[in-house]
């Protein structure tokens, strides 16, 4: 049974509570709600009113939430996402649906998703663009706030809110210039694997520790490599392998792309260094995820744009795939 209660509140009212939670400030909350800053004051009273709570208070450093507030912070999302459900996206069709959704990606997962992803669109949905900038550190604040839809990155610690959906990889081979002296030899051992210069890929802004698995398997056996070249852009890396000898670790299948096939191949890594990682426990493990806020859960739009994201990082032999994790096994 509805309740009087019910009937008389005002669904904006929610809407004004849960951009205040997200902003913690009345400024940044008045312009996402284009309301002026009076406006939204008044509304803040009423939901004051109608909780009989304070909910926040003004601090140099912005609003901070009462503890009732905090409260209403781990269920607002979940009772928008269906209030959203039912007023709409019942009828939503890729083909006609005009929209923008904006992503954060590292380089190297930017140069590996977009071709495949764009091409889809261009085909089934036609008025979507995508807008895509790289990864940046207040990223989980930014899908927070509604400011980027999706955020590609090693989820090592994510906030409640923040939904993280790892990204599958394959296993990781050696790649080399098509002429190379290893290229044309049976098995490489580690040896041959240890004498030439090597580059790495990595993930800007991981520490040190989360950058790359078979460093850290080979250190824990006393071995190490030479790293000729660190980079966070895998076409740079593959220009230098074209003109030098040296060694790239990467997620099995970049050379099915056929973006690099002329330029360089892949080799199974030495048989002694698959059971040196089988058998060691690295800490270096860091997962890539797709990254939304829980907000979007129930939006057909983008649920859409979700399931085609993992499909072209997921799906066999497509380059985004194997970058994956190019951070963790490079």
């Amino acid at each position: 049974m509805i309740s009087k209660k019910l009937i008389r509140t005002d669904l904006n009212l929610l809407v004004a509570l849960q951009i205040l939670l997200e902003e913690r400030n009345v400024t940044r909350a008045a312009e996402r709600l284009a309301v002026s800053q009076p406006a939204l004051s008044k509304t803040l009273q009423k939901l004051r009113d109608a909780f009989e709570d304070e909910l926040f208070t003004r601090t140099a450093h912005g609003l901070v939430p009462t503890p009732r507030a905090e409260e209403l912070a781990l269920e607002l999302p979940r009772l928008l996402e269906t209030v959203e459900r039912v007023l709409g996206d019942a009828d939503f069709d890729p083909a006609t649906y005009s929209g923008t959704f904006k992503l954060l990606l590292p380089p190297i997962l930017c140069e590996a998703l977009l071709p495949g992803l764009i091409a889809e669109l261009y085909v089934s949905a036609p008025n979507v663009q995508v807008i895509a900038a790289e990864i940046t550190p207040d990223y989980q604040e930014m899908l927070k706030k509604g400011e980027v839809d999706f955020a590609a990155f090693v989820a090592l610690e994510t906030c409640r809110d923040i939904h993280a959906e790892p990204i599958t990889t394959l296993a990781p081979r050696c790649y080399m210039r098509r002429d190379h002296p290893l290229a044309e030899k049976g098995a490489i051992g580690l040896q041959d694997f240890l004498d030439y210069p090597h580059l790495r890929l990595y993930l800007p802004r991981l520490t040190r520790e989360n950058t790359s698995m078979v460093d850290d398997v080979l250190g824990q056996y006393g071995v190490h490599r030479t790293i000729a070249l660190e980079t966070t852009q895998f076409a740079s890396a593959v220009g230098v392998l074209a003109r030098t000898d040296s060694l790239l670790v990467a997620n099995a299948g970049f050379e099915a792309s056929g973006l690099y096939s002329e330029l360089i191949t892949g080799r199974e890594l030495p048989m002694e260094l698959q059971r040196m990682i089988r058998n060691t426990h690295s800490s270096n493990r860091g997962k890539m995820s797709l990254m939304r806020h829980t907000r979007t859960s129930r939006s057909a739009p983008h649920q859409w744009m979700r399931g085609l994201l993992m499909k072209h990082l997921n799906g066999p032999g497509e380059v985004a795939e194997n970058a994956a994790q190019l951070h963790a096994i490079s």
